[in-house]
């Protein structure tokens, strides 16, 4: 292979744990997806949590992936850690590249990244598992062995790596205190699309037409009845006023009291094309964090889905969403505790009511949090790391 820097396509591969658009996939596949259109040749090798589909290659928006369905032991030893599954990718030798980038602490991919013949690798860090996701007591072998398995490989993956990418500061502190040589912060963004007008968003998700909607959108959901409050709080002032909710377990609104539920919408699980068009529907976005360290950690992707369609947002300013959020004027701040958030939503909810939201900059958007500008930033990391190979 020629020098790094003589602007020739890299070849690229990323690890995955997983095939299904959930969580980190959106990452790991939006950025293959943006390294593609820049000219890049990316493979991803990852698992399906399926173990009675088949071995297959497949293109998914001009990606190759090659996914390899995982063995039957996954009922005991739990996905993305399955010790057949592990052996299998580790003896599954990939072609030679430049780049291997490891997305997620699991032993399914982690055992194949650390075979890849490549010349820089790096380990992405985009929650905290250990003390985060991973967290309260266990006592099944199929939940606890994947915390043992990522309990050993979180703090060891970073000074394995030639470098690391983050979705903000506080993992790059932890990464940088665990050995990493180098990082580089990554946010997540969206694609550029044209949203729907908010009359037609809501006669396609069955929302009232004339109601004031608030909405929260998300699986990770403890602080859903931080909204609950806030809309009971705010009910009788607002007799417009709506809660929208998607992605979260329905489970959660069973003991609303009946004057609270009544003002819900619950719209189950959407698409991303469906989830486009909720946040498109909206008066006012919605997310909550509390200041613990799984929060910390993370960058959550409506995070930008929200802001990209220039509805006022009110978010905690915990971690990066706390640091991103001055830039953007209609993201609006709700502090980082219950008490400050519902304080918080009855203000913002007065200022849509009366006509005074802030208003959005596309540009100022397009600039910080569009996957175009990001994959170029990773493609940028990726050359860099290339050149200090050759220092």
């Amino acid at each position: 292979m020629t020098g790094p820097d003589d602007g020739r396509p890299l070849r690229v591969h990323f690890y995955a744990s997983l095939a299904h658009p959930q969580g980190t996939y959106f990452r790991f596949h939006n950025l293959a997806v943006g390294l593609t259109r820049l000219g890049h040749r990316v493979t991803v090798y990852a698992a399906d949590h399926n173990f009675r589909s088949h071995s297959r290659w497949e293109t998914r928006d001009g990606v190759r992936y090659h996914v390899l369905a995982e063995s039957q032991f996954v009922r005991l030893f739990g996905h993305n850690c399955d010790l057949l599954t592990v052996l299998r990718r580790a003896a599954r030798q990939s072609p030679a590249c430049d780049v291997a980038h490891l997305f997620q602490p699991f032993p399914s991919a982690a055992a194949a990244w650390l075979r890849a013949d490549a010349r820089v690798r790096f380990y992405d860090w985009d929650d905290l598992w250990t003390g985060g996701l991973m967290r309260g007591p266990v006592h099944r072998w199929r939940d606890l062995w994947p915390r043992w398995c990522v309990r050993y490989l979180e703090p060891r993956l970073p000074r394995w790596a030639d470098r690391v990418t983050v979705v903000g500061g506080f993992l790059a502190d932890r990464a940088r205190q665990a050995g990493a040589r180098d990082v580089s912060v990554i946010y997540n963004g969206v694609w550029p699309v044209a949203y729907l007008d908010r009359v037609e968003a809501r006669r396609q998700l069955g929302l009232q037409s004339g109601a004031l909607y608030a909405g929260f959108m998300g699986r990770t959901a403890d602080e859903l009845p931080w909204c609950f409050d806030a809309l009971a709080e705010n009910r009788d002032r607002h007799p417009a006023l709506r809660l929208a909710v998607c992605g979260a377990p329905e489970q959660l609104l069973q003991d609303l009291p009946p004057a609270v539920r009544e003002r819900v919408d619950y719209l189950g699980q959407l698409t991303p094309e469906q989830t486009r068009a909720f946040a498109a529907a909206l008066d006012l976005g919605l997310l909550p964090l509390a200041d613990n360290p799984f929060n910390l950690s993370r960058f959550p992707i409506k995070f930008s889905e929200h802001l990209a369609t220039g509805v006022p947002l009110l978010c905690s300013t915990v971690g990066e969403t706390g640091r991103l959020a001055p830039l953007f004027p209609w993201a609006i701040p709700a502090g980082t505790t219950r008490a400050e958030w519902v304080r918080a939503f009855g203000e913002a909810v007065e200022r849509v009511a009366r006509g005074d939201a802030p208003r959005a900059d596309t540009r100022l958007f397009g600039e910080h949090l569009s996957w175009d500008g990001l994959s170029r930033r990773l493609a940028d990391s990726y050359r860099s790391a290339l050149a200090a190979t050759h220092d």
